[in-house]
């Protein structure tokens, strides 16, 4: 199951496999280390990791050093979700960068785990948006969208919706 609220980020590919990185932490930021950090956790984990590499090559793009959250969107114009966890103390985030075009796989990934993520995201007070990008990495929408209800409508698929509490 998808569990973002333990975790920096997941990054899911067109196929519908997905790797977690990073360790959620809402301690200081004096007491945090590089697992606890989106950018040195990812490196950490999965810039060097075989998935990834693959999905880099099957999918014609290259890792760079430059931070998740701005590749994450060159991603998604190659039909890679990223989900990330964008919480500090005192406010929850989670944040998915999305392609404009979800394939048949996430689709049945995420309908598998709308309650666990609701779940989640209720459990922890939670702040939700999605951006969705076009394959030329430009932004789909005018704006981000809001709670998650709104990002399973966008992606088209059909689950029984839940109370929703977002800000």
């Amino acid at each position: 199951m998808l569990n973002i609220e333990s975790v920096n980020g997941i990054v899911i590919a067109p196929n519908g496999t997905y790797k977690s990185f990073g360790v959620h932490s809402d301690e200081d930021i004096h007491l945090l280390t590089d697992i606890n950090f989106h950018d040195s956790s990812f490196k950490m984990q999965l810039a060097d990791d075989k998935w990834f590499k693959k999905l880099q090559r099957d999918l014609h793009f290259q890792y760079t050093n430059d931070t998740v959250h701005r590749q994450a969107m060159g991603w998604a114009s190659k039909g890679i979700m990223t989900m990330i966890h964008a919480g500090v103390k005192d406010m929850e985030a989670y944040c998915v960068l999305a392609p404009v075009q979800v394939s048949n796989a996430q689709k049945k990934l995420l309908e598998k785990n709308y309650t666990n993520l609701k779940e989640q995201i209720l459990r922890n007070d939670a702040y939700f948006e999605t951006y969705v990008f076009n394959r030329d990495g430009g932004f789909a929408s005018n704006g981000p969208l809001y709670g998650e209800d709104a990002f399973y409508d966008m992606l088209g698929v059909q689950v029984e919706k839940q109370n929703s509490k977002h800000r």
